[in-house]
């Protein structure tokens, strides 16, 4: 018998909402996995509000429908509130050479006004 602890993924990736820790891939799953149009996407902190970041792979018609998908699956499997729903074309998600999210580097961009989203909801 031995006391021993797992953690799987980054601590330092973690977001810290309500108290409890969230890790981003289990929120971003959930988000992209809630409609076809959907393809990547990512979520950050913004003074204490939880922000998604979509991006629409299909007609800008829909980027209104994402919105309550988006809030509303994230609401289900993470009881979370989304304060902050990002709709952006694709490709706007930094990713660097090893295949991971650049979400500080979104966070940066988004908080100077520099995304270009199709559409922005604040669910306040």
């Amino acid at each position: 018998r031995h006391d021993a602890l797992f953690v799987v993924g980054s601590l330092d990736e973690t977001l810290e909402l309500r108290g409890l820790r969230y890790h981003p891939i289990d929120i971003e799953t959930s988000v992209s996995r809630a409609h076809r149009s959907i393809g990547e996407s990512a979520v950050f902190t913004w003074t204490n509000l939880l922000v998604v970041v979509s991006e629409l792979c299909g007609s800008e018609q829909e980027a209104l429908d994402l919105v309550p998908l988006v809030t509303n699956v994230v609401l289900e499997g993470h009881h979370l509130i989304v304060g902050v729903v990002v709709v952006v074309d694709p490709g706007v998600i930094p990713i660097n050479s090893r295949g991971e999210k650049q979400r500080m580097h979104l966070r940066d961009s988004f908080l100077a006004d520099q995304l270009d989203p199709i559409y922005v909801a604040y669910n306040m």
